[in-house]
């Protein structure tokens, strides 16, 4: 396993835009703050091709006091799981 390619660019294909905010100026002009964003399954790909199906995981817990979740990615170097 090569971890260094998991710093490899992404292909242009697998980025997106997501609008984040937009409006209108007080002279009426429209305006957009745009994200952009490497897709979900280019990352899976990455960490397959990478990592092997069985090389990697998602682990999820709960953030305390505030509702939300979080999300990290492991992966299994040897035989420890590394987050």
């Amino acid at each position: 396993m090569n971890l260094d390619q998991l710093d490899e660019p992404f292909a242009a294909e697998d980025i997106e835009w997501r609008i984040q905010q937009s409006g209108k100026t007080r002279d009426g002009k429209v305006w957009a703050m745009v994200l952009a964003y490497v897709t979900n399954r280019a990352i899976m790909k990455r960490l397959d091709d990478v990592c092997g199906k069985a090389g990697w995981r998602n682990e999820y817990r709960d953030i305390p006091n505030n509702g939300g979740v979080e999300c990290g990615i492991s992966i299994k170097i040897g035989s420890e799981w590394v987050t």
